[in-house]
């Protein structure tokens, strides 16, 4: 049986800083049937001449387009529509693939479970491009959307039919990747994997940075499915049972990549074990989503 064909879906504005580590995590990848969708909303800040010469350059598949759109959400949708793969991952352009054989363990998973998507593991990345943290997402459990979000969005996964059948919310400007696990979830077996797939960057450029209105639409957004999702008071014991699990796998995942280091697929590098350790666990900021969740 052939190996199934890979197409990535990057949604891209005014990311001409971290847009570099995007291609090279693509280009780098060892998998021989590989595409790679950019939709850059009309950059000028040197974006064209980066995807000119990534598409000269690359041994795959490469379409892009740079024009004014209708945000994020409509040209990842449009990306959907363009992907000709039997298997389609989104990665923002901030955000990178792990390491260099992350699409080839992607087509080994969906040819192992008859998941219809599948999320792996996040590896936090700064700045500077280093490896700062590791989380280990929790089994995927749909009673727990309405508490957090489960799926780490750049290292997940669907299979063609779905992105085939289903389109994000172009209504939402922050959350409409949450939206979209909440909505698949009622018909599609949704999975997790043990596995370190993608690299989310923390800059402060990006657009979640202010939480306000963040915050405003993500539960505003709840509402909408608060009649078929378990109250978030009902999970909290649960999932902090679950934080704990979490805390001991990613401390083990952390020193067991220190130890033996994959071949990284962007130009990056991993921070000192001490570091990367005083990382784990939820932040502030992560407990008082949490608690501002529970209360409404």
């Amino acid at each position: 049986m052939p190996s199934p064909r890979v197409s990535v879906v990057t949604p891209s504005y005014e990311q001409a800083d971290y847009l570099p580590d995007n291609l090279a995590s693509v280009g780098r990848q060892r998998y021989d049937d590989v595409e790679h969708l950019v939709l850059d909303g009309g950059s000028d800040d040197g974006t064209v001449d980066l995807l000119e010469e990534y598409e000269a350059d690359a041994t795959h598949d490469v379409w892009w387009r740079s024009e004014p759109d209708d945000g994020q959400s409509a040209a990842i949708n449009e990306g959907f529509e363009r992907a000709t793969g039997d298997v389609v991952g989104w990665l923002n352009s901030d955000d990178v693939y792990f390491d260099t054989t992350t699409l080839a363990r992607v087509a080994s998973w969906f040819d192992r479970t008859d998941a219809d998507v599948i999320y792996g593991d996040l590896a936090y990345v700064d700045g500077r491009s280093r490896v700062t943290e590791i989380d280990v997402r929790p089994d995927f459990d749909r009673a727990k959307l309405g508490y957090r979000i489960v799926v780490g969005q750049p290292a997940t996964f669907f299979r063609r039919e779905v992105v085939d059948a289903e389109r994000l919310d172009t209504d939402l400007d922050y959350c409409m990747d949450y939206e979209f696990w909440i909505r698949l979830s009622r018909e599609y077996d949704v999975r997790h994997v043990r596995d370190v797939l993608a690299g989310f960057r923390r800059h402060e450029a990006q657009k979640t940075d202010d939480a306000a209105p963040v915050n405003a639409e993500v539960e505003s957004m709840l509402q909408r499915y608060r009649d078929e999702l378990p109250e978030p008071r009902n999970v909290v014991v649960d999932n902090a049972a679950t934080e704990l699990r979490r805390l001991a796998a990613s401390a083990a995942e952390t020193v067991g990549l220190r130890r033996d280091p994959p071949t990284l697929a962007f130009d990056g590098d991993f921070a000192p074990l001490t570091e990367m350790l005083s990382n784990l666990g939820p932040g502030a900021d992560d407990v008082a989503k949490a608690l501002r969740r529970w209360r409404t």
